[in-house]
C-alpha cells in the first residue's frame, strides 16, 4: 500500500489536487480565460486568430495547393492505416511463426505501457505535435473564412492537449472541399513535422550503432547510466554482436566512455556478449547513434537523439491514426466533407460512419489483444 502511495504518477495526482485546492481558494473569481479542474486547466484565447488572418493572407494560393495535397495525403493515411493493421492482424492469425517485434501494436499509456524516464520526451514531443496540429486546423479554418470562436490549450493530469473552436454552424455550411481541407489539416502538419525530424536525424546521427547506452546497473556496478559501452576485448558492441558468442581465458576489458574496466576470469568462457554485459551488472542498454560532428559528451548526444526520436515517432503516428475513419478522429470528418454531397441520406451516412468506426476499432482492439497474447505485458 505505502509503494502504491509513493508510486510517481499517485504523487502527481496528489500535488494536482493539492494545486488545484490552493488555486481554487486564492483564485475565488477564477482566471480569465483559464477553467481549473482537479487534474486538469483548460487555458482559452482569441489572440491567435489574428495571427492565423496574418499567415493566411500572405500566401493564400500557396496555402490551398498545401491543404489540397493534405486532402490526398490524409485518405492515403487512412488507407494505410487499415492496410497495415489488417496485414498485421493476418500475421497473427494465419502466419504466427512470423510474428516478431515488428508485429507489436500497443497503446501509449505513461506508466503501464511507457516508462516514466520516457516522459520528458513525450511530453515535449506531444507539444510540438499539438501545437502544429491545432494550429493549422485554425490556420485552413480562417484561409476557408470559418470563424474561430477561440483557441486554447489543456493539460489533464500528464497529458496536454489543444484545440481550436470553429464556429460550427459556418463550417456545416462550409463545402465540402473546404471542410475536407479543414480537417485533413492537423495530420498533413503532423507528417511533415515527422518526415522533417526524419531528415534532420538522418543529417546529424550516424547510421551506424557505435555501442549501447547504459540504461539501468545494478546498485555497485563500476559502470554508470548513461556510460556507453563501446567495445568487449576489441569486439564492438552493436545490434548485430550484442548476441554473438565471444571467448576470453583470462580478462575481459570492456572499454566504455567513462574509462576501461578489466575483470579476471576464474575460467574460459565462450558466452554472449550480452550476458558479459548482465555478469557485469548492465541491467537495460539502447543503441548509441553518435553525432558525426563530435560534441564531446555522448550523453548529451544520447538525449538529443531520443528527444528527436520520440518526436518523430509520436508526429508520424498521430498523423497517420488520426486519419483513421472513426468518430472522434479528423479521418471521419474528411469522408464525412466528401461523401454528404454524394450520400444525400442521413441515416445511411451515419451508418456508413458507425460501421467504419466499429471496424477500425476492432482491427485496433484486436491487434493489441494478441500483441498481449504473444508477448505478455510489454513496457517500452
Amino acid at each position: 500500500m505505502i509503494e502504491f502511495l509513493l508510486h510517481p504518477l499517485v504523487v502527481f495526482a496528489v500535488i494536482w489536487i493539492i494545486a488545484y485546492l490552493i488555486f481554487r481558494f486564492v483564485f475565488r473569481r477564477g482566471l480569465r480565460g483559464v477553467k481549473l479542474y482537479p487534474l486538469g486547466f483548460v487555458l482559452k484565447t482569441e489572440r491567435t486568430v489574428g495571427l492565423f488572418d496574418k499567415i493566411a493572407s500572405t500566401a493564400p494560393s500557396i496555402l490551398k495547393v498545401l491543404s489540397d495535397m493534405g486532402v490526398a495525403l490524409g485518405f492515403g493515411m487512412m488507407a494505410f492505416s487499415i492496410y497495415i493493421l489488417s496485414k498485421n492482424l493476418g500475421v497473427y492469425l494465419f502466419t504466427p511463426t512470423q510474428v516478431g517485434p515488428q508485429n507489436i501494436v500497443i497503446p501509449l499509456v505513461i506508466g503501464v505501457t511507457i516508462r516514466l524516464e520516457h516522459l520528458p520526451y513525450i511530453l515535449f514531443a506531444l507539444g510540438i505535435v499539438l501545437i502544429t496540429h491545432e494550429g493549422m486546423h485554425g490556420l485552413i479554418a480562417r484561409l476557408e473564412k470559418i470563424r474561430i470562436k477561440s483557441t486554447g490549450l489543456f493539460l489533464f493530469y500528464l497529458f496536454p492537449g489543444g484545440f481550436v473552436e470553429p464556429d460550427e454552424e459556418e463550417f456545416r455550411k462550409a463545402s465540402s472541399r473546404a471542410r475536407a481541407r479543414v480537417a485533413a489539416g492537423g495530420s498533413l502538419a503532423n507528417l511533415v513535422v515527422g518526415l522533417l525530424v526524419v531528415l534532420l536525424m538522418f543529417g546529424i546521427f550516424s547510421t551506424a550503432e557505435a555501442g549501447v547506452v547504459v540504461i539501468e546497473v545494478d546498485e555497485g556496478s563500476g559502470i554508470k547510466v548513461n556510460d556507453v559501452v563501446y567495445s568487449v576485448n576489441g569486439v564492438p558492441v552493436n545490434r548485430n554482436t550484442l548476441f554473438e558468442n565471444i571467448s576470453a581465458t583470462d580478462l575481459i576489458t570492456i572499454q566504455t566512455s567513462g574509462g576501461n574496466f578489466t575483470y579476471r576470469l576464474g575460467e574460459p568462457i565462450n558466452v554472449p556478449l550480452a550476458w558479459i554485459l548482465g555478469e557485469i551488472g548492465i541491467r537495460r542498454v539502447d543503441y548509441y547513434f553518435p553525432i558525426k560532428l563530435d560534441i564531446g559528451s555522448p550523453a548529451a548526444e544520447y538525449t538529443l537523439y531520443r528527444i528527436l526520436s520520440w518526436t518523430q515517432l509520436i508526429a508520424i503516428n498521430v498523423a497517420i491514426f488520426n486519419m483513421m475513419p472513426i468518430y472522434f478522429l479528423d479521418g471521419s470528418l474528411l469522408l464525412s466533407a466528401l461523401l454528404e454531397p454524394r450520400i444525400r441520406c442521413e441515416k445511411a451516412m451515419k451508418l456508413l460512419n458507425t460501421s467504419l468506426t466499429a471496424i477500425c476499432l476492432l482491427l485496433l482492439a484486436a491487434n493489441i489483444g494478441f500483441t498481449f497474447k504473444t508477448f505478455g505485458f510489454l513496457q517500452i
